[in-house]
């Protein structure tokens, strides 16, 4: 009943605010998607990264959303502040309205301050199967997060060194298996040279889920045990008796490597994602794991082709197919089986709102009494193509493809969990129209599987297509 409340209290606001553009933001728009799929659900490409607004399982799909952000600089200082809103209402199987984002910031010169639920900034044009960074995509809806650090790489001493970075604490406040998770996130990057040679980034991101109150033994600890679960620590006699002996919490991440040259009518790039789970991952014992990319940007105002993605993605090592560990001591480091993105005690694992917030190739999701459980395959590798371009001034276009071979998880004896392995191949192709006033887009896409990871083993064809309609208020 009370969500029921929120949900009509919701959509009250939302009839409120529509009829009010331009009153209290720089940007505010109006978009309407139709979506169907055959079959029972929405072909891939119509709802992975989408920031978790269109449910796979529904064969029809309504969406009206409200879009507002405005940004503004505080007198003549140099601190700025930027607020935004994304209120979508879905019609569908099962009908929902809800904030996808709400967040406020607040940056000062390169330092930066966020609060609220907002994704991660596009990359890549838009063309990577999970926007380059295999630990976080923008595939789930975002969740409520504080986030500190710096709002660009900033130069240290000189031209060709730079730094990057944050720190970020949220709450997993879906429906999932272990109740109120908290989820730590922190980023540090190093940048060197100008792209004009060429320019290198590398960092690592760590992520670790944390706290939280599990269905059979109840609430883990908290704060006070903040730095054992940041540096993975043994949980001692803090935790439960079989998890003595682990690491306390859920921690994962991934190394990236980014490597970009700039010419006159090219911007190339070459970037890496590797994951890790554990020290094994950390000391690439899992080396043949990897996200792997090239980005070609012709830097041309008219151009028939604009964008280049092309990937290779690979994660069927996971350091081994048999568990080795050491003997239990606080130096003992298990090797083997690492299964990434999923775990033993917080089993909805690396999603949000039953849909993955890592690459949206980990799945399917598994769902039992409401929550997720995590992914059924972890392991795969596979290949992805994308690109863009434009057919006049007015009409753009975008085309994506993706293979994929599934061979589940390591079932601790050699072999795999799914056999045989279950391959996937995803298309969409969408055109787009914007006239030179750019008050109004229209795009349609159409979008195809054929496939047996999403059919339990079972070679399905699927269709779909999805019908969208923009109108920005304000410029």
């Amino acid at each position: 009943m009370q969500k029921q409340t929120q949900k009509i209290v919701t959509l009250l606001l939302f009839l409120c605010i529509a009829p009010l553009p331009g009153l209290f933001a720089q940007s505010i728009s109006l978009e309407s998607n139709t979506l169907a799929g055959t079959k029972g659900q929405l072909p891939f490409w119509l709802w992975a990264n989408q920031l978790g607004q269109f449910d796979k399982n529904s064969s029809a799909i309504q969406n009206f959303s409200l879009n507002a952000f405005h940004e503004q600089q505080i007198g003549a200082s140099d601190f700025k502040y930027k607020v935004g809103l994304d209120l979508d209402l879905l019609l569908a199987d099962e009908n929902d309205i809800r904030f996808t984002q709400l967040f406020g910031s607040m940056s000062w010169k390169f330092l930066q301050l966020q609060v609220g639920a907002f994704p991660e900034d596009e990359v890549y044009a838009g063309l990577s199967t999970t926007n380059g960074n295999l630990a976080a995509s923008r595939n789930a809806r975002p969740h409520p997060k504080i986030r500190a650090g710096f709002n660009r790489f900033v130069p240290v001493m000189t031209e060709w060194f730079f730094i990057n970075g944050f720190y970020e604490e949220g709450i997993l406040n879906d429906d999932r298996f272990v109740k109120d998770t908290h989820l730590h996130r922190g980023a540090l990057y190093f940048r060197f040279g100008q792209p004009k040679s060429i320019q290198v980034t590398v960092g690592i991101e760590h992520f670790v889920m944390w706290w939280g109150t599990h269905p059979v033994y109840g609430e883990f600890p908290g704060w006070e045990a903040y730095f054992e679960y940041l540096t993975a620590s043994a949980g001692g006699n803090k935790v439960i008796e079989e998890e003595q002996l682990n690491a306390m919490g859920n921690s994962y991440g991934v190394y990236q490597m980014e490597f970009k040259k700039t010419w006159d009518k090219l911007n190339a790039t070459l970037y890496i994602s590797h994951p890790y789970e554990d020290h094994s991952g950390m000391e690439f014992v899992n080396y043949p794991d990897n996200l792997i990319g090239i980005h070609l940007d012709f830097n041309k105002k008219q151009a028939h082709l604009k964008n280049i993605v092309l990937e290779y993605f690979h994660t069927k090592n996971q350091s081994g197919a048999y568990l080795i560990g050491e003997a239990p001591d606080e130096n003992g480091r298990g090797r083997g089986i690492d299964d990434y993105f999923n775990h033993g005690l917080y089993l909805s694992g690396a999603t949000y709102d039953k849909m993955a917030m890592v690459s949206p190739l980990f799945g399917p999701v598994v769902i039992a009494d409401g929550t997720s459980r995590g992914f059924e395959s972890t392991r795969f590798a596979g290949f992805h193509l994308g690109s863009d371009g434009l057919f006049s001034e007015t009409l753009h276009w975008k085309a994506l493809l993706t293979y994929s071979n599934n061979f589940g998880r390591h079932n601790g004896q050699g072999g795999t969990t799914i056999e045989p392995s279950r391959k996937q191949v995803s298309a969409l192709g969408q055109v787009s129209w914007q006239p030179p006033t750019k008050k109004l887009s229209i795009s349609a896409s159409v979008a195809t599987d054929h496939g047996s990871l999403y059919d339990n083993g079972v070679t399905t064809t699927r269709l779909g297509a999805m019908f969208s309609f923009k109108y920005h208020f304000t410029k």
